[in-house]
């Protein structure tokens, strides 16, 4: 009996890693948040120790990052990367990665049935599956997703309920915060407090384990990154001195105090915020899980800067908490017949939501189709000299796109139409539709926004035309117009799955 039932339990891990992985292929590209580890992955698996080839030396963004999560899932793929082309191992080295965060999931998830039961566990898997943002995100290169990674383990030890589990749970997150994302530092508070006011861990027990822990993950970090980066550094002490004593990350836009809870939250959880705002009410056990990731929103609203992907660590959480409320109300006979229903309405309304952004997401990286549509209709033999636009080089064109050594890729920035005209490059992958010395070969559309509609469907995507291939003429200059090609991810061959599957 244990062995069938183990294997239906692992069933529900398996449909997540589906749902990943179908979100890897209708959406394979990337954007710009992601393109530090992205890059590091290529060049990792491309140029290995020449590191003078790594794209971070070029540009190194923002503030510096750690490299330590894209080796991990570089070394991982390099035994399946041999003999692939690039585009290929781009889906590879983000299923690696959505592996990794499904693997972390199924540890929850085994956890939550093992201390609260079969239900709680199977509700969470359903609540998770049918939402948007964590199987979207699930294999991004985002430090925010390596992060997501260890602390969803943490999690898992903290539901266990021991003493050990309670320093494990402190040391996981020790390490996240100082390898991957500082502002953990945010979440290990509540975790703490909560832990000692039940009494599994001792005060400077707890502190010692947790400082030692965040000494190891800067010493790893530092040994490694300073290497790489090739000055000493400690990454995430940049990260932290960036956001919070020069408040730099206010540059890129900032929102109200409350937007996670009325914004973000509602968005990323779909079916299962009411059922978390429930536990508070109704699931004893779930409150802790609901006051944790309350109060690490809660503190992390004081920033002014303000991404969902900040607050991903309070997702699993959240969805925990959700599913042992509806384990919960299924326990009373006379309601569950009425409870089920609502679960099914919840999770359906979740699905219907999640299929509306996967359809916007998928028509959201015109750069990275614009990419690999020149590469598709110029012939290979032929050196060319691409320039790669702002445009384009943040909505999904990376290092795994440039296929043709023969070619010459340049992502020089802040160059205007004059100086296009007379840099003399070949094509041009352009947010600019017109261009002198240039004719347009295609445009490629791009999601603007969602519209409501009387008509069926009710819910549509309005595209517009957003990046412009161009390819040097004689002189005269020809404008993109509804005369050209239209290229979108809904068309361009690069979605055709028999064609991913064989490159």
């Amino acid at each position: 009996m244990a062995k069938p039932r183990v294997v239906s339990e692992l069933l529900w891990d398996g449909l997540l890693w589906l749902v990943m992985a179908g979100h890897v292929f209708l959406s394979p590209f990337t954007k710009v948040e992601e393109s530090f580890n992205l890059q590091a992955c290529h060049d990792s698996l491309l140029h290995g120790r020449n590191i003078q080839q790594w794209d971070h030396l070029q540009f190194p963004g923002a503030v510096p990052r750690s490299f330590l999560g894209a080796l991990v899932a570089s070394w991982i793929a390099f035994p399946i990367s041999v003999g692939l082309s690039n585009p290929a191992l781009l889906r590879v080295v983000r299923l690696v990665v959505g592996s990794l965060s499904v693997l972390a999931h199924a540890r929850f998830r085994a956890v939550l049935t093992a201390e609260w039961g079969v239900t709680v566990g199977r509700v969470f898997a359903l609540l998770t599956i049918t939402q948007f943002h964590l199987p979207f995100y699930m294999s991004r290169t985002l430090p925010n997703v390596f992060a997501l990674q260890i602390a969803t383990l943490a999690h898992a030890e903290f539901v266990k309920g021991t003493e050990r589990s309670a320093y494990t749970c402190l040391v996981l997150l020790s390490l996240a915060a100082a390898i991957f994302r500082c502002d953990l530092l945010v979440l290990i508070a509540p975790v703490g407090l909560l832990l000692l006011w039940q009494r599994r861990v001792q005060f400077l027990k707890a502190a010692v384990v947790t400082a030692l822990a965040a000494l190891a993950g800067a010493l790893l970090s530092i040994s490694v990154d300073s290497v790489l980066w090739q000055r000493w550094l400690w990454p995430e002490f940049e990260v932290l001195w960036f956001n919070t004593a020069e408040n730099k990350s206010s540059e890129w836009g900032t929102e109200p105090f409350l937007w996670y809870f009325y914004s973000a939250l509602p968005r990323a959880l779909l079916g299962s915020f009411p059922l978390a705002a429930l536990a508070v009410l109704v699931e004893p056990r779930a409150r802790m899980l609901v006051w944790v990731a309350g109060a690490f929103i809660l503190l992390y609203s004081f920033l002014p800067h303000k991404e969902l992907r900040f607050i991903f660590p309070a997702l699993p959480l959240l969805n925990a908490a959700a599913a042992s409320t509806a384990a919960r109300v299924c326990r009373f006979k006379w309601l569950k017949p009425l409870w089920q229903l609502a679960i099914a309405g919840l999770c359906s309304g979740s699905f219907l939501g999640t299929c509306v952004m996967s359809w916007a997401s998928f028509g959201n990286y015109p750069g990275g189709v614009a990419m690999a549509g020149l590469h598709s209709i110029e012939k290979a033999s032929a050196p060319l000299s691409i320039h790669i636009g702002n445009l384009a080089a943040i909505s999904g064109v990376s290092r795994f796109l440039e296929e043709r050594p023969n070619w010459q890729y340049s992502k020089e920035e802040g160059l205007s139409v004059e100086a296009l005209s007379n840099a003399g490059f070949d094509r041009l992958i352009s947010e600019y539709p017109e261009v002198p010395g240039y004719h347009c070969i295609a445009q490629v559309d791009g999601f603007e926004r969602l519209l409501l509609s009387k008509a069926w469907p009710p819910i549509t995507a309005k595209r517009r035309p957003q990046i412009f291939v161009l390819a040097k003429s004689d002189g005269t200059t020809i404008k993109c117009d509804e005369h050209f090609q239209r290229w979108s991810a809904a068309t361009h061959p690069e979605y055709q799955t028999l064609q991913l599957l064989s490159a």
